[in-house]
């Protein structure tokens, strides 16, 4: 069999999975600092869900999918350093002057917005919308900027960024609760200033470099392949976030759900992280020839799933442990859905998997009809579930989400380009944990049955799966005596 880099892709793995968990981890420790009966309870988190719903469609729009594009064309400039700077400056130019548009029509459209929210405290949408737009905004320079600096393999400058990403987000968040309000929109505001900071520094460095350019034939062809991936993103965001509006009238559950799924966010950044590693190393192997490199590219994806099962095995009961602990309010109770929603992050392991070679051969068009075709179903799903089930509902309106995108994903793939992936380790076991994950929730909530004891069962599963997949390696590196 032929070998791959390991020890590289695990040293990059673990530096890119720590920084791309940094800063959701963060927002994860200071929950139990600004929760409390003095401070924020779950009415407030809930309108942070509201407001997060909104920074992450400004972000949406700026980005444009420009962090896959400047991942995937970096490659065909990579060995012209002049054209490679006029890629970089027109993208992030472009960026500019989406976020002048997008400021713009915020201004204009703000006052008609408030009014749709039934929460009487989100209805003056200037209090708090404008500075979420803006945090939205600055978020997509700096991820950009970040998923260039990791195709480019400049590890201090991807530290950099996403470090002074973190620590000034959190410390002007936490400034702009206890200095000014103590309420969510004093959250939002000190995000705002934090956020504004990285961003001027990122843009700064990244013209320096590279000049500010503006050149529109070679923004073509780059907004001719994100084109449909920006569309899939608008409606991921929507499958992704559209059961916030369902819980909306539903404070407190709408803040606990947020709350587990906050913690489930620092699993995907960590899983960005992973495939933050994988990405650049599997487009390499494609751009010698996929054929030629397909036992490289399938153990990099059998890798990155054995990773993601780990992670979220070892995440479950830690997640749990915190919020018990450390939560004073109806906040904790939100360690009880954390098994159920982490493990929908396995089917999201298996729609990037699956979506690389239709990404580097640039055949993205067809995720605007799977993504549409999901996100009816998401929200009829909503519609039905959210009003029986509450919580429960958004969360299997989820799973479903991610069940039908991996399998649709997975086919159209196939479509495309034949791979004989290993199955077992990418398709059959993985969603035999998701089965088994949601027979577990379906009896704990039926026989009212200890969360831990469900979890620790959910998570031998998962070992036990892992050893079943893995054996063979297991065997090779750990030597057992009989």
């Amino acid at each position: 069999m032929i070998k791959i880099n390991l020890k590289e892709y695990l040293k990059l793995s673990v530096i890119y999975t720590a920084l791309a968990a940094f800063p959701p981890i963060l927002q994860v420790i200071v929950r139990p600092i600004i929760e409390g009966s003095d401070r924020l309870k779950a009415e407030e988190f809930s309108r942070l869900s509201i407001v997060e719903f909104i920074i992450t469609l400004s972000f949406t729009l700026v980005i444009f999918a420009m962090n896959n594009a400047i991942a995937r064309f970096h490659y065909d400039y990579s060995n012209d350093k002049v054209k490679h700077k006029r890629m970089v400056s027109s993208i992030f130019t472009s960026m500019l002057m989406r976020g002048v548009i997008i400021m713009g029509v915020a201004l204009i459209i703000g006052p008609f917005i408030g009014p749709i929210f039934t929460q009487y405290e989100l209805k003056d949408f200037t209090t708090y919308g404008y500075a979420a737009v803006l945090t939205g905004i600055n978020r997509g320079i700096v991820l950009t900027a970040a998923a260039l600096y990791r195709n480019q393999k400049k590890v201090w400058l991807f530290v950099i960024a996403m470090f002074s990403w973190g620590i000034l987000r959190t410390t002007f968040q936490l400034l702009g609760l206890f200095y000014v309000e103590m309420n969510f929109i004093g959250y939002v505001n000190g995000n705002c200033v934090g956020s504004i900071i990285v961003a001027v520094a990122v843009l700064f460095y990244i013209f320096k470099k590279n000049g500010i350019v503006w050149d529109r034939q070679m923004l073509k062809p780059i907004r001719a392949f994100a084109w449909p991936l920006f569309q899939y993103s608008v409606i991921y965001w929507a499958i992704i976030f559209i059961d916030r509006l369902f819980l909306a009238d539903r404070p407190i559950e709408l803040g606990i759900y947020d709350t587990a799924v906050t913690f489930a966010f620092g699993i995907q950044m960590i899983l960005q992280g992973i495939q933050g590693a994988s990405q650049p190393e599997i487009y390499r192997l494609m751009s010698e020839g996929i054929k030629k490199n397909i036992d490289k590219i399938k153990q990099y994806s059998n890798i990155m799933m054995l990773q993601t099962e780990f992670i979220i095995a070892l995440l479950i009961i830690p997640a749990m442990l915190y919020l018990n602990l450390f939560f004073e309010t109806e906040l904790m109770f939100a360690s009880q859905l954390i098994g159920i929603i982490f493990i929908k992050f396995i089917m999201r392991s298996q729609i990037v998997i699956f979506s690389y070679p239709i990404y580097f051969l640039k055949k993205t068009e067809a995720f605007l009809y799977i993504n549409s075709a999901v996100l009816i179903i998401t929200i009829l799903a909503n519609y039905f579930l959210v009003p029986i089930f509450g919580v429960y509902g958004a969360i299997i309106a989820g799973l479903l989400a991610f069940f039908l995108q991996a399998l649709l994903t997975y086919f159209y793939q196939q479509k495309l380009v034949k791979i004989k992936w290993n199955l077992r380790k990418v398709m059959y076991f993985p969603l035999l944990m998701v089965f088994s994950a949601i027979a577990l929730e379906v009896t704990k909530f039926v026989y009212r049955l200890d969360q831990y004891m469900i979890s620790g069962i959910l998570i031998g599963i998962i070992f036990l799966f892992i050893f079943l997949m893995y054996k063979q390696e297991i065997k090779r590196y750990i030597p057992f005596k009989s």
